[in-house]
């Protein structure tokens, strides 16, 4: 068992985030459609941050124009699942919890194989055509993630799970 998977057996406690009470582990980046302007702000800081390109395509999170009504932009990203299905499926044990609770992609054991993108309820690993390896959402390394601080409109949030599963369902009206 290499070492990343022994840590993901083995957490530490999670690090707290300057100026609140909560831990890494315990935020998640929420998106509100409705404040959500199509700017692609968090995708350039995401991929600035990561690539040290302003080039959208090398965010990696998601945000789309609805398919269904005109602008009205949709996210997908990472929520650092408290279990992981891109964990479970991965073959070469690549992906690992650490001791914030982050999930995150080993880019020495990745082979590429795609199983983690394909178990993801949301597809978010994508592959890095370069490296020929999968990659996601790292939580800029357990700091203010880039895509939340870049969000002119306030569009992202960055709230506790529970908090954010409870707006999440009054965006959805209730459901």
């Amino acid at each position: 068992m290499t070492s990343e998977a022994k840590i993901q057996k083995n957490l530490g406690k999670p690090i707290p985030v300057p100026g609140t009470e909560e831990k890494v582990s315990d935020l998640v980046i929420v998106h509100d459609p409705n404040k959500c302007t199509g700017c692609g702000q968090c995708m350039i800081g995401c991929a600035y941050k990561h690539y040290k390109t302003f080039d959208r395509k090398f965010g990696l999170l998601y945000v789309n124009e609805s398919p269904d009504r005109k602008g009205f932009y949709v996210n997908a990203n990472c929520q650092h699942c408290v279990y992981p299905m891109c964990l479970a499926s991965c073959p070469k044990e690549a992906i690992f919890k650490d001791e914030q609770s982050i999930v995150r992609i080993s880019p020495m054991l990745c082979v590429g194989c795609g199983t983690c993108n394909q178990a993801c309820p949301i597809a978010i690993p994508r592959l890095d055509e370069e490296r020929k390896i999968y990659v996601k959402c790292d939580f800029c390394d357990g700091e203010y993630p880039m895509c939340f601080q870049m969000c002119s409109p306030g569009a992202l949030q960055l709230l506790p799970r529970k908090e954010a599963f409870e707006l999440v369902k009054k965006l959805r009206g209730g459901k």
